[in-house]
């Protein structure tokens, strides 16, 4: 027993001692990183300087700084964002959300006062997220809003903390709907603004702000019933089914986004945009967020493999696959955009020859390429290169195009999605 004590105290001193070296190694490292060194491959660069060099340390409370990039500059506050991308000790460089005092066009987007800070530490190549933005720019265009993104080089006191994607955040004023419409989310956490649970179970959260309980209640009611028309008898009539209360094309092309990268949070468990219009009283789906555990990245639930589906096995999806018409219409989707979507492996080749020099700038600091991180995706060890995760992608992304076209081309999504 005291053998085995010690060994046990041994191995988790040497875990500590790693730590602590990869983090002395890392600052030494963003010391040697200059804003003029980013600039020369392209990268632009925004600095952050918090009163008094005060640490980012919580998701909860903000910290008062100051913000410059490509000329604009102001007052700001920032704290910590995300959930298991900021909590899990794997992934030491963390995302943010950047609070403008004033509106601003950060790096030529549309000006805005909240952005979103993606660090893209579980994504090696940090394409996936830009990837599904195209998809649903390009391919899949049928929702009403995707969030824009920007790379650039952070800086925060004065340091090199990395590369980011700056990155709109969903908010409901960005989907310019009438009154009476609002926006929420599936949310496996329920830790938002006013949170529920459906009759059959999904957790909703509403993306709302100063609202009252009345206000809330009534939006809670619009979702629920949503959900007993669905699983209503007569849910495939036209009239009185689920086309008379959700929108058929967000519902499809969000579907096939999320199915075709396999996105393990898409199965209506978090980051599931929805909203609801009131002019026209249906729930549409997206936007789009948080998709870097997609395209084969991750080790679990069978979402490494470009086989089998995922997201229609959600209880709403999978009741709306029992009507051949909703089956239908995903196929006669899918089959419209198969040509645009073998084109999207091209864009993700030449993207990645832009964007490799910002991310081994990026790994000079933070060592991603080659180490085991959460969420481990199958061959890791094997992958030293970046190439070699782009090719993992991409390759992961043909075969489950082939898989999918071959389900479709047997008829199988009435009974098998």
């Amino acid at each position: 027993m005291q053998l085995k004590s010690n060994s046990f105290l041994h191995l988790t001193i040497l875990a500590i001692l790693s730590v602590l070296l990869i983090l002395m190694f890392s600052n030494s490292s963003k010391n040697q990183i200059t804003p003029e060194k980013c600039e020369e491959i392209g990268l632009p660069v925004m600095h952050i300087d918090t009163m008094a060099g005060k640490k980012i340390n919580s998701k909860i409370n903000y910290v008062t700084a100051m913000y410059e990039a490509e000329g604009l500059s102001g007052s700001c506050k920032i704290r910590g964002h995300g959930n298991t991308t900021w909590q899990t000790r794997e992934l030491y460089k963390r995302p943010y959300l950047l609070k403008l005092n004033k509106p601003a066009p950060l790096f030529g987007m549309e000006q805005s006062k909240k952005w979103i800070l993606m660090a893209n530490t579980a994504d090696k190549t940090s394409l996936r997220n830009e990837y599904s933005y195209f998809l649903a720019r390009n391919v899949w265009n049928k929702m009403k809003w995707t969030p824009d993104a920007r790379f650039a080089a952070v800086f925060i006191n004065g340091k090199f903390n990395g590369l980011y994607q700056v990155t709109e955040k969903i908010e409901y004023e960005k989907l310019s709907l009438p009154n009476g419409s609002f926006l929420a989310t599936v949310n496996s956490r329920l830790n938002k603004e006013w949170n529920f649970r459906t009759s059959r179970g999904t957790k909703i959260s509403i993306r709302m702000e100063q609202k009252s309980e009345s206000e809330y209640k009534q939006m809670e009611q619009i979702i629920q019933n949503a959900e007993d028309v669905i699983f209503s008898p007569d849910f495939k009539s036209a009239e009185k089914g689920w086309q008379s209360v959700i929108d058929e094309d967000s519902f499809v092309d969000w579907y096939l986004i999320n199915e075709f990268t396999k996105n393990h949070d898409a199965k209506f468990q978090a980051s599931c945009y929805f909203y609801y219009d009131s002019q026209v009283k249906k729930i549409f789906m997206g936007p789009l967020w948080d998709m870097d555990i997609s395209c084969g990245n991750i080790s679990y639930d069978g979402c490494q493999d470009p086989e089998g589906f995922w997201v229609s096995q959600d209880q709403w999806y999978k009741r709306l696959f029992e009507d051949e018409y909703f089956a239908g219409k995903v196929t006669e989707r899918w089959n419209e955009t198969k040509v645009k979507l073998l084109g999207s492996f091209t864009w993700i080749e030449n993207e990645s020859k832009n964007v490799k020099p910002f991310v081994m700038l990026n790994d000079s600091v933070w060592h991603n390429l080659g180490k085991r991180q959460w969420p481990h995706a199958p061959g890791w060890k094997n992958r030293k290169t970046y190439e070699s995760e782009v090719d993992y992608m991409i390759d992961f992304l043909k075969k489950r195009e082939q898989w999918m076209s071959n389900a479709y081309r047997a008829n199988a999504c009435k009974n098998s999605f």
